[in-house]
């Protein structure tokens, strides 16, 4: 298993320097727009049921049929459980600002 995560995370650094390489700090923010983009569908994809309208009435019954204090702690543990991913938008609007400064800055 970790022979596959080390390849998978090869690939993706092999696949990050060359396109930078290629399109230069333009690669540096589209790899912080992709870093933005994978940390918001991982919250939206978070504990949600299969996209049926049926499933989803459920579930939106199910949180106003709760007390504010239930609605609180289902709020706090899903803080909780996605934590780490105000890291991961961290780096990747770092990123994304990093690239474009320099990308304008060395257009003109």
């Amino acid at each position: 298993m970790l022979l596959v995560v080390l390849a998978g995370w090869g690939i993706a650094a092999l696949m990050a320097v060359t396109l930078v390489l290629l399109v230069g700090w333009l690669g540096i923010l589209i790899i912080g727009l992709a870093i933005c983009f994978c940390a918001a569908q991982v919250e939206l994809d978070d504990q949600a049921p299969v996209a049926s309208v049926a499933l989803l009435r459920r579930q939106y019954e199910q949180s106003l049929e709760r007390t504010a204090e239930e609605r609180l702690a289902s709020w706090a543990q899903r803080v909780e459980h996605n934590k780490w991913l105000s890291i991961a938008r961290t780096v990747g609007i770092a990123a994304i600002l990093i690239g474009l400064n320099m990308f304008i800055m060395h257009q003109l």
